[in-house]
């Protein structure tokens, strides 16, 4: 068999190159482009302010000055 179906999702980085857009790098190499209209309040973050993320356990992401804590089925649905 061929596929990702026996990878579990595990995140490496986030960025944010394409406006209203931020990017998931996953650790497989795979890049998720997400739309911020999904996540306002992320969306409401300065660019200076979405550089301060903590990832947590490669599965969750939290920034300094935003109150939830984004879980990769978040992202991924």
């Amino acid at each position: 068999m061929e596929g990702i179906y026996k990878t579990s999702p595990s995140i490496k980085k986030l960025s944010f190159r394409y406006k209203g857009k931020m990017d998931l790098h996953l650790e497989d190499g795979r890049e998720i482009i997400i739309p911020l209209k999904y996540f306002p309040s992320i969306q409401k973050l300065n660019n200076k302010q979405r550089r301060y993320y903590t990832i947590m356990d490669n599965q969750m992401i939290m920034f300094k000055d935003c109150v939830f804590i984004y879980h990769i089925q978040d992202f991924l649905g």
